[in-house]
């Protein structure tokens, strides 16, 4: 048997617990004002009260929906047989449409309002029925104000009051448990976004390690292996691998030192960066660079992103293309940022790059990507063997 949702098993232990604290005081309440009114039916008072004092102490919460509605039909048929009694119990029939929508939802709750309400009404004008008999005998005057008994004006007027103040507890307590519900569904996406959130930061980080420190650091590991195996036959050229990979291991050092600065920075330029950037690749390599750059002042998150994507596209172009020539430009218009990387090396096969080969689809190429996708833009490349690669980035502004 699949069971109904129960909308009080998913609240706050603290709210169930003020449920019951008001409970107790409608309870103390109400004896408070059968205490003070006296009587012969104190006796017949208290019996009552602990009977609802039971109803509240053993909330259904977990068990199931048939279990949780006789629980509420009980309660207000002991209402209803209360005031037959005279044993007044007006607070808590309120109460008990707001634990009804609680435990067995809005449509149930309206049944066991109209239910109720037909004797709640019925146990209202019973009791001045009562009173009218005792009128006759001049004991009682008429109640709510009225000039004379009325038992049509009673009733309508029982029955507004009733239909009244229940419609305001089920718009309150839907209000109680929508909220509850919009809270629970926003700590979930909290929760979804933090993880998320996570794995984007594991992203960066692995990509920002391979952007500034992996291929410098590729490069120091060549060179001490090549000073390992010269050492014992070339000790000159072993000592130049050496002073190579410490030449690398100072510009390692330098790498995590611009980093944390351009992340820490709120003035970075952007053009002034790619000038040095594309001086520093033609004094390490025979490569002919061209550019033309006109960028606007864009964010520093931004920024930074656009720098690392033509930083790796040039390493790229500097490691594996065995070009003589490269081309960059980078421009914008009234709604993007345009930026081209152009060179007239060996180019490769572009399905195989899509496939995923390590040759050519490494993680270089798909932290580019990833790069631009961060900053709501689309890559797009164009190559082909022995024809040159072209990059395309295009970034809404």
């Amino acid at each position: 048997m699949v069971m109904k949702s129960n909308p009080v098993a998913n609240l706050s232990s603290s709210l169930i617990r003020r449920l019951r604290y008001l409970e107790w005081l409608f309870l103390a309440v109400h004896l408070m004002l059968a205490i003070t009114a006296g009587g012969n039916e104190l006796s017949l008072n208290l019996a009552v009260y602990g009977i609802f004092l039971v109803f509240s102490w053993k909330l259904p919460i977990n068990h199931s929906l048939r279990f949780r509605q006789a629980y509420i039909l009980l309660a207000m048929l002991s209402i209803v047989w209360a005031n037959f009694l005279d044993v007044s119990l007006d607070l808590l029939v309120y109460l008990y449409i707001a634990k009804s929508f609680f435990l067995i939802g809005s449509r149930s709750t309206i049944y066991i309002t109209i239910l109720t309400g037909i004797g709640w009404t019925a146990s209202e004008c019973f009791s001045e029925i009562d009173e009218i008999q005792q009128l006759d005998s001049g004991r009682f005057e008429p109640p709510f104000g009225f000039d004379s008994y009325d038992l049509n004006m009673i009733f309508i007027f029982t029955l507004g009051i009733y239909i009244a103040v229940s419609i305001f507890t089920i718009f309150f307590s839907s209000v109680i448990v929508a909220e509850h519900e919009s809270r629970k569904r926003a700590e979930a996406l909290t929760e979804q976004v933090e993880i998320l959130a996570k794995n984007l930061e594991r992203t960066r980080i692995a990509r920002d390690i391979h952007d500034s420190l992996g291929h410098t650091l590729t490069n120091l590991d060549i060179q001490l292996k090549v000073a390992q195996k010269l050492r014992d036959r070339d000790l000159e050229r072993a000592f130049q691998a050496v002073d190579t990979a410490a030449m690398l291991s100072s510009q390692c050092i330098e790498d995590v030192s611009h980093a944390v600065q351009t992340m820490r920075r709120n003035d970075f330029n952007l053009d002034r960066a790619l000038h040095n950037l594309i001086e520093q690749i033609r004094n390490d390599c025979a490569l002919q660079v061209q550019w033309e750059i006109n960028l606007p002042q864009l964010s520093l998150s931004t920024s930074h992103q656009i720098y690392c994507v033509i930083k790796e596209g040039l390493i790229n172009i500097q490691k594996h293309a065995h070009a003589s020539r490269v081309f960059f430009q980078g421009y914008s218009t009234s709604k993007q940022i345009i930026l081209k990387l152009e060179d007239d090396g060996v180019g490769f096969d572009l399905p195989q790059v899509h496939s995923g080969l390590p040759e050519h689809g490494g993680f270089g190429l798909r932290g580019m990507v990833e790069r631009v996708q961060t900053i709501g833009g689309k890559l797009k490349l164009d190559s082909a063997p022995g024809k040159g690669t072209q990059i395309v980035v295009i970034i809404p502004r």
